[in-house]
């Protein structure tokens, strides 16, 4: 004689199938696979157009700054220069007084920019790694440099997506090598807790 299997179909189109043992399978559509499949490539697509986002914000902000530096230091470097010249009877003071009024100027542009840039870094790593804000709230440019390097190290690749670290797994697939039956049991069994 053979082992007797029976089946039924539960309301949600799932076909459970139990032997004489009382081991249950189950079984389920495969558009419902596929519906899981699909939304763990369009959160992957988000997590990489999003990455790509803040690169190119960081980037953008970074040649800013560094403009913004270069004037402070060519401003400086005039006003050094027409103090010298004053000093030796060569420049004018109306000349000296427009380039230390640039200074000022060229100071507080950038101060201001280097403020926006914390500010930016300090929202890329608040929506990158789940930080709350007031974690990095006091934090300086250098400190938030620091932070999100141990974050990186800590939380790996965030543009892979929840999904496809098998939630903890290290970075395994927990559906790789499975056998379809086995996978059915681990299903069932998983529902059943």
């Amino acid at each position: 004689m053979g082992n007797e299997v029976t089946g039924t179909v539960s309301g949600d189109g799932t076909l459970v199938i139990k032997g004489e043992d009382g081991n249950e399978v189950r079984y389920v559509k495969e558009a419902d696979l596929l519906a899981v499949k699909g939304s763990k490539e369009n959160v992957e697509k988000a997590a990489k157009e999003a990455e790509a986002a803040r690169d190119s914000a960081i980037a953008e902000a970074n040649s800013k700054v560094d403009a913004e530096h270069q004037k402070v230091l060519q401003a400086e470097a005039r006003v050094s220069s027409l103090e010298e010249q004053v000093r030796q009877g060569g420049g004018s003071a109306a000349e000296l007084a427009k380039a230390t009024a640039d200074l000022a100027a060229a100071k507080t542009s950038s101060e201001e920019l280097g403020n926006k840039f914390l500010e930016l870094k300090r929202n890329v790593i608040t929506q990158a790694y789940g930080v709350p804000k007031e974690t990095v709230a006091n934090k300086d440019l250098a400190a938030l440099e620091v932070y999100e390097e141990a974050l990186k190290a800590v939380i790996g690749d965030k543009s892979i997506g929840n999904f496809a670290v098998g939630a903890g797994g290290g970075g395994q697939n927990p559906l790789v090598g499975k056998d379809p039956m086995t996978l059915a049991v681990e299903a069932y069994a998983q529902s059943r807790k």
